[in-house]
């Protein structure tokens, strides 16, 4: 089966309104925007052999990056969810893009020669590897089909014919079909290696076609021709090299009627016809050999059916409510409903009305994509089961095909993608362990001059540091609590073990929270190389496990997913201090600066509940960091000094680890990881004191490290024997 999303409006077609004329063929087509991300995500619903084909609507897409310029539009994806394709600018023009997960976008080129042109990818076979549509050619706008070996091949128009775009292309990427220009009038064309450009004429008495869609096995051409009663292409057709083009009527009598889907064997066409017997109102339709053309009906005004799954017994489109304009579905036990009742039906709650249209649905009819009113692309989904595959291990590639671990029965939802893309992206994974490491390293380690001790002197601390963090949308409470032993060395050497736990709680947006709980090991060794310098290295071993429940929406109320995963982190810091470099009065100012390097992975989970959980893969993030800075010391009395700490850092990496996986029952999905906070400032106020045999140090700490606010405080106490 090979349709755009099983039949939608051909992309290369740009209209002012479902009536409105196609654009002509030497001009580039009105840019739209793409339920980019619906397709992506639903297309692994899709039946394998089937190319999915989008037809643009009005959305807010995945990002999936531009060639240079501000703008990209992804009209099509194959049948397997691997391969986008569309348009972008590049800065000086638009180009054909074919964008995957492990190449990004990938920049088609055009035709016109050394001054540059434009180009627009409008199809994509089933596996990704033959993209079609058009390319400036330099002598107008052409019909082109790419391969890898073969880049980017014009196919040409018909004798005297200034210009052709093809919309679609057939499973194995055979046959292409779209609409060339023919002298005075566009005609609908089918294409062959062997045969060239086929035109596929007229209905009798029609002046100009176009083809719109076309079967898995390429023997089935589905659009539109007028039949000479008509100025405008008006009558829906089906053409078979046995019969050719054949009209599908319309409905009642009425005036006018195009096909915008075909079923995988071409037995049931979709599209909308004007009715006679309801005011000429706009009426979507299913059409069969032994049926004819039949109305679906309405949910109150107009309806238009956009999109058939493979064996035709699920329809979708939109339609007029009397108020606002609404996605629907169809089946032959549920009549025309909308795609919010539906959902209604399977237990989603929705206190109003939300979806705008209805643009494509799965080869099982089980899930729907389309734009919201809001704007945003949302994929809808009934109850299904599912097969759960094995969670990728730390550093699973996005692409890494896993062995299944069982079936599991999904819960109904509709998707927000705009929403649910954010809780993908803003999911806390490995930035709060970087923070827990950092925590230890630079906060409870963060006074290795505090530590020194006499040769053949030992030492029993405790240290605990607790406070306040943001995580990029995340925020909670952060906690490491240590006891440490310590033995001074002849020749100027201070040796230090310490263990502990941490735990930190994020709470992130739609209910959604965090919890990361673990044990570590960090050792120290100091030297005194004299003059006041002291030279420390020091380790962090943690291991652990992060509980995350992941909060979205599920219609207009709140949903989530869970999981658990294990979490381990490594690290190793050198640091610098000269204590006492110089005097200000009685206040003593010892700078410092370090180097350190973080290593934080989380393996793999899949999530359970919720209507649209993940398989995540194993991630992880590596943090260089230098560190500039200086404690200052002032004496109060014998018993109290005051502590202030200045620092500046910088962080090497600009951006953190990104995600990916595979939400279940649908498609893979890949995030690249967001900005971090690269330079930084660090305050810090406190005092430290003797009491009884021991001396200890507490202090308010506050920075901007992560991006936003993280202030704790760090007590210690230690006792020397």
């Amino acid at each position: 089966m090979f349709q755009r999303v099983n039949g939608a409006i051909a992309a290369h077609r740009s209209q002012q309104n479902d009536t409105g004329p196609a654009l002509p063929l030497t001009a580039p087509p009105r840019r739209l925007a793409a339920l980019a991300t619906a397709a992506l995500l639903a297309s692994a619903a899709l039946t394998p052999a089937m190319a999915t084909q989008v037809n643009p609507q009005p959305g807010n897409p995945l990002d999936i990056g531009t060639l240079g310029g501000p703008t990209s539009d992804a009209f099509a994806v194959s049948g397997d969810g691997s391969v986008v394709v569309g348009q972008a600018e590049n800065g000086s023009w638009t180009h054909a893009f074919r964008w995957t997960q492990a190449g990004g976008m990938a920049d088609l080129g055009d035709m016109a020669g050394a001054g540059g042109g434009n180009s627009f990818a409008y199809g994509v076979n089933a596996d990704g590897t033959v993209v079609v549509g058009s390319t400036d050619t330099g002598n107008g706008y052409f019909a082109f089909r790419w391969t890898q070996a073969g880049g980017m091949i014009n196919l040409g128009a018909f004798p005297n014919g200034a210009g052709s775009t093809a919309s679609a292309v057939n499973a194995d990427g055979s046959v292409v079909v779209g609409q060339a220009n023919a002298g005075s009038f566009n005609r609908a064309f089918r294409w062959t290696q062997a045969t060239g450009m086929f035109d596929l004429g007229t209905l009798p008495g029609g002046f100009t076609s176009s083809a719109t869609g076309v079967s898995g096995d390429g023997s089935i051409v589905v659009g539109e021709s007028d039949d000479g009663t008509v100025s405008l292409p008006k009558r829906a057709f089906r053409w078979t090299q046995a019969t050719s083009m054949v009209s599908l009527g319309t409905l009642n009598g009425g005036t006018e009627s195009r096909a915008t889907g075909v079923s995988s064997d071409g037995t049931v066409i979709v599209g909308y016809a004007n009715d006679g017997n309801d005011s000429n109102w706009q009426r979507a339709f299913r059409w069969t050999q032994t049926g004819q053309m039949v109305s679906l009906g309405t949910l109150a005004g107009v309806s238009f059916a956009k999109a058939v799954n493979a064996d035709g017994s699920v329809i979708v489109g939109n339609s007029d409510d009397g108020n606002t304009q609404l996605g629907f579905r169809w089946t032959q036990a549920t009549g025309m409903i909308s795609v919010d009742q539906w959902l209604r039906n399977n237990g989603v709650t929705l206190n109003a009305d939300v979806t705008s249209t209805a643009t494509g649905v799965s080869a099982d009819g089980s899930v729907v994509v389309g734009t919201l009113q809001n704007g945003h692309a949302y994929i809808a989904r009934g109850p299904v089961p599912v097969q759960t595959p094995a969670s990728g291990g730390t550093d699973t590639p996005a692409n890494t095909t896993s062995t299944t671990t069982g079936t599991t029965t999904t819960t109904a939802g509709l998707m927000d993608v705009t929403n649910y893309q954010a809780s993908l992206a803003a999911s806390p994974r490995l930035a709060p362990q970087v923070q827990n490491a950092d925590l230890v390293m630079n906060g409870a380690h963060s006074s290795p001059l505090f530590m020194l001790l006499d040769a053949g002197q030992s030492s029993a601390s405790f240290t605990g540091d607790g406070g306040y963090s943001s995580v990029r949308s995340a925020q909670g409470g952060i906690g490491a609590g240590e006891f440490g032993f310590g033995r001074g060395i002849e020749g100027g050497w201070t040796v230090r073990v310490a263990g502990g736990g941490q735990y930190a709680r994020m709470d992130t947006p739609n209910a959604g929270n965090s919890v990361f709980s673990s044990g570590y090991i960090a050792p120290d060794v100091s030297y005194a190389v004299g003059g006041g310098v002291v030279a420390t290295l020091s380790g962090y071993f943690n291991w652990g496990k992060a509980d995350i429940r992941r909060g979205y929406l599920n219609g207009a109320a709140n949903d989530s997913s869970f999981g658990t995963a294990a979490t381990q982190t490594y690290g190793v810091r050198a640091r610098v201090d000269w204590q006492d470099a110089f005097k200000l009065a009685s206040t003593g100012v010892s700078p410092f600066v370090s180097y350190t390097y973080l290593n934080a992975q989380m393996n793999g989970y899949t999530e359970a509940g919720g209507s649209f959980p993940v398989q995540f893969n194993g991630s992880r993030e590596i943090s260089n960091a230098v560190r500039i800075g200086a404690d200052a010391t002032t004496p109060l009395n014998d018993q109290f000094a005051l502590v202030t700490r200045f620092e500046y850092g910088h962080r090497f990496e600009k951006a953190g680890a990104g995600v990916n996986g595979q939400i279940l029952g649908l498609s893979a999905f890949s995030i690249d990881g967001a900005s971090v906070q690269q330079d930084w400032l660090r305050g810090g106020l406190g005092v430290s004191y003797k009491l009884g045999n021991g001396d200890g140090l507490v202090m308010v700490n506050t920075s901007n490290q992560t991006g936003k606010n993280t202030t704790w405080v760090s007590a210690s106490y230690r006792v020397k024997f």
